[in-house]
């Protein structure tokens, strides 16, 4: 599998993550460096509450911060918080 490929695939994992998990609490996780990112992108993170890589931050899902998430989405982690 090229690496392509499984990026798309992560994607989309993600994706089915926010269909999911409406209404509920998450956690964000950054994973990429916002670098050479686009502002928008940068904006996105920073109003999520992202700084830096490795940094997690819980939200409720709505439609305000799913729209910003999947914005990012190739640059964060989404998992459900219990």
């Amino acid at each position: 599998m090229s690496k392509e490929a499984k990026n798309q695939k992560i994607i989309t994992e993600q994706l089915n993550a926010i269909n999911t998990l409406r209404g509920k609490k998450i956690a964000v996780k950054q994973t990429v460096s916002a670098i050479r990112s686009l502002p928008v992108h940068k904006v996105n993170l920073k109003s999520l509450g992202l700084t830096r890589i490795g940094k997690t931050k819980e939200h409720l899902l709505n439609p305000q911060i799913e729209g910003m998430l999947r914005k990012v989405i190739h640059m964060i982690k989404i998992s459900e918080v219990s």
